[in-house]
């Protein structure tokens, strides 16, 4: 069981979308697309700064729900059948599911419940002082001319 939506959830919304019983897959094979899926975002929430990933709170769990949960149906019609002849809702859904991922990264998306952890910090929060290096700061034979 994922951390945002379920095999069953996605199952569901595939005899919701009409595309009727899916036999030749188990709920466990859409567990594993979903688990690849919710690492992928995870890994940018992390990199964004997030304290609590997977997220916790019930408008981040919706609103990655449903985006795992549509790109992971939209994965498993592909699987079943020949991508070329893809419907509609599943080029919808894999540019929807890039374009998330985008704003993710670029910090345009951002989580309900929570920040990121740096937007507490101020904007320069170390400043690193440079090591003194004599032969580069030396001019014209006075080794003293910036004291």
């Amino acid at each position: 069981m994922g951390a945002y939506t379920t095999g069953a959830d996605v199952f569901g919304l595939l005899l919701d979308l009409g595309v009727g019983p899916v036999a030749r897959m188990t709920e466990a094979d859409a567990e594993q697309i979903i688990a690849g899926l919710e690492g992928e975002v995870n890994g940018i929430l992390k990199a964004q700064g997030y304290a609590a990933v997977p997220a916790t709170g019930d408008a981040d769990r919706a609103l990655l729900g449903q985006q795992v949960r549509m790109k992971a149906a939209a994965r498993v019609y592909v699987t079943l059948h020949q991508p070329q002849r893809s419907p509609d809702w599943v080029r919808t859904a894999d540019i929807d599911w890039s374009e998330f991922l985008n704003r993710l990264r670029q910090g345009q998306q951002r989580l309900v419940d929570q920040d990121p952890a740096g937007e507490d910090l101020p904007f320069f929060a170390v400043v690193r002082h440079p090591t003194r290096d004599d032969f580069f700061t030396a001019r014209h034979g006075t080794r003293d001319w910036d004291e």
